[in-house]
């Protein structure tokens, strides 16, 4: 695990849950089949991929995420079946295989070193 918590984004706050200055962050990526992705500054992003056309591998550089961060993926498949591997910024997470014409999310928790993946789920 990380070392001490980050608390930077707390300007002089007294309750810990005062989380003002980030907030939440959606957007849309392009499908690649290596995708470089770059964390934005947000205490919690959604990260929508295009619809997945092919195999798929996400590297991710993650310097403008403090400690308990999360990020959300949301994947879509065309008419095929579709893996998503999680390379670099991610702990060893394996894939996620996305059913064909159904959708899939990840969620992840930044522990101030990698993305920690702690939920996968696949939907209709």
């Amino acid at each position: 695990m990380a070392t001490a918590i980050t608390t930077s984004r707390f300007s002089d706050a007294k309750d810990v849950n005062a989380f003002e200055s980030k907030g939440l962050k959606a957007y849309d990526q392009v499908y690649a089949s290596t995708s470089a992705w770059v964390a934005k500054s947000a205490l919690v992003q959604i990260v929508s991929y295009a619809q997945l056309t092919g195999a798929m591998t996400i590297n991710a550089t993650l310097t403008n995420l403090l400690q308990w961060d999360e990020v959300i993926f949301i994947f879509e498949a065309d008419s095929s079946q579709r893996i998503v591997t999680f390379g670099t910024g991610f702990l060893s997470s394996g894939t996620v295989t996305v059913t064909a014409a159904k959708g899939a999310t990840v969620r992840a928790i930044y522990d101030g070193t990698a993305l920690r993946v702690y939920a996968r789920e696949i939907y209709a």
